[in-house]
């Protein structure tokens, strides 16, 4: 059995000593903010360090390297903010920026440090998207990053608004914390769920939820310090940092850094945080309304609101437009999938499925009278043989288009494959049937202008048949048309031959 790392134990340890120490009295003050801070300051130090030394382990191209540096980085600034607080915890224990972690220099660190870690998630490359699903993305993480910002800024608020005294030395450093921590927690963790993450579940998980608890202790440290509690604040703070500590080092720590990157993830039409952002600062609209009656917190939820709403409205548009785009290339996919499956490549005509199919719609009707001529190209292998193959399209082309023309809008014009042709005429009597047949061989006999001013002749077998009232059959009367053709080419060629139907 595996021994535990000393570094979570140790962590964890410390961790669950102090917050002991923290909630359960609050004798030896001074000591406590001291240890809070100094504990604080060794976790955003180690942070700095893992998180550096994981960055090692990456290619120097490799965007997850940008991240973990910028990681690195973040955390280095943040561990120079919890420094100035030992140093505030020293000189002054019992002041608020020291109980509450609010004070300017930490303030600043710790914005400049999630703008910057904020700034790199938000321009981490998002392979195999479109520019579409990339505007959907970044509507996603705005909705969330508005409820975040929301969520920090009405925290503010009811702090300042609770506590009037501390509004002129506490509105601007309780502001910045929760927004700014929210804003980097939603924004890591959309990341996170986009599956594509440079991190682990540590970081994209725990992560996220380490940096809500140390904007919760920020924005509800006045009302603890006001209420005799600042061990709460203490246990938050201390917790929050530990977490994210244990996370980089994880990361450090496990075997090939980054996530693995699912296709499948990828490919997932839609995301519930919008929703999940909408839906929340709604609840936090109706709370504030039923607990707090109408204040600014109110305006602060409905502004929230209101930009979360028209995100959310304006992705949706573009989910809409390119729904309506879908459906028109998969309707135009479809004919074109109709066009292949019942057309022939080379002439344009219909092919033999399109053929058979429209004899037999045509054999249903008892009373129609369907005529039937099959058509076979005389000496069309020599033009191949003398000529190429080439020549022996360009032959198949043009007989395709005289038959067109022969038969015009009176049938269906076929190839059944190679030189074979066919054709359907509807409501056909015995001497129209002949009559087209006889302008088939006529126009087919005719010389097939090739290149370089070479001429192809060829001649055309047509047999012809029409059903009758007791010959319904596709396969019976196509077997008779053959025939006949059969019998035109034993009688000399270029000629055509009706079946007797009799």
């Amino acid at each position: 059995m595996s021994r535990a790392h000393p570094v979570p134990v140790t962590t964890a340890v410390a961790a669950v000593v102090l917050a002991c120490w923290f909630t359960a009295t609050t004798a030896g003050l001074r000591l406590q903010v001291l240890m809070c801070w100094l504990a604080v300051a060794v976790f955003a130090s180690l942070m700095s360090l893992f998180a550096w030394r994981a960055s090692r382990h990456m290619q120097p191209t490799d965007p997850q390297r940008r991240f973990w540096t910028a990681l690195a980085t973040a955390s280095a600034v943040f561990a120079a903010g919890e420094w100035t607080q030992v140093a505030i915890a020293v000189v002054s224990p019992h002041g608020m920026p020291a109980l509450t972690g609010t004070g300017t220099i930490r303030t600043a660190a710790l914005a400049t440090g999630c703008v910057l870690l904020t700034a790199v998630v938000l321009s981490y490359p998002i392979p195999h998207r479109t520019s579409r699903e990339r505007v959907c993305y970044l509507l996603d993480l705005a909705t969330v990053v508005t409820a975040a910002g929301t969520y920090g800024v009405y925290w503010a608020v009811a702090t300042t608004a609770d506590h009037q005294s501390v509004l002129a030395h506490d509105l601007a450093t309780v502001l910045a914390g929760p927004a700014v921590a929210m804003l980097t927690a939603f924004t890591v963790g959309r990341l996170y769920l986009s599956r594509v993450a440079p991190f682990s579940w540590q970081i994209g998980v725990v992560g996220p939820f380490a940096a809500i608890v140390e904007a919760l202790a920020r924005a509800l440290g006045p009302q603890l310090i006001h209420a005799g509690r600042p061990g709460v604040i203490f246990t938050m703070t201390v917790g929050s940092h530990a977490l994210l500590m244990l996370a980089a080092w994880a990361q450090y720590r496990s075997a090939g850094t980054g996530s693995t990157h699912r296709d499948d993830a990828l490919k997932r039409p839609f995301s519930l945080l919008p929703y999940a952002a909408l839906w929340t600062t709604f609840a936090l609209l109706v709370v504030t309304l039923v607990v707090k009656g109408f204040d600014l917190r109110v305006w602060v939820a409905v502004t929230g609101l209101a930009a979360i709403t028209g995100i959310v409205v304006a992705r949706q548009l573009i989910s809409f437009i390119a729904n309506e785009q879908l459906l028109e290339e998969r309707d135009a996919l479809a004919a074109r999938l109709q066009t292949m499956a019942f057309t022939d490549a080379l002439t344009g005509l219909a092919n033999r499925a399109q053929f058979l199919d429209h004899l037999e719609d045509l054999l249903r009707d008892d009373d129609a009278t369907i005529g039937v001529l099959l058509i076979d190209l005389d000496d069309f292998k020599p033009v191949n043989d003398t000529y190429g193959h080439a020549a022996g399209d360009t032959v198949l082309v043009q007989s395709a288009q005289r038959l067109r023309i022969s038969v015009g809008s009176a049938g269906l014009v076929a190839r059944l494959g190679g030189d074979e042709f066919a054709v359907l005429i509807e409501n056909a009597e015995a001497d129209g049937v002949a009559a087209v047949a006889g302008r088939i061989v006529e126009v087919l006999g005719e010389p097939c202008p090739l290149s370089d001013g070479v001429e192809a002749r060829i001649r055309a077998s047509v047999g012809a048949a029409v059903s009758t009232s007791g010959n319904r059959d596709a396969a019976v009367l196509l077997h008779t048309a053959d025939a006949a053709m059969y019998a035109a080419k034993c009688s000399g060629k270029g000629a055509f031959r009706l079946a007797d139907t009799a």
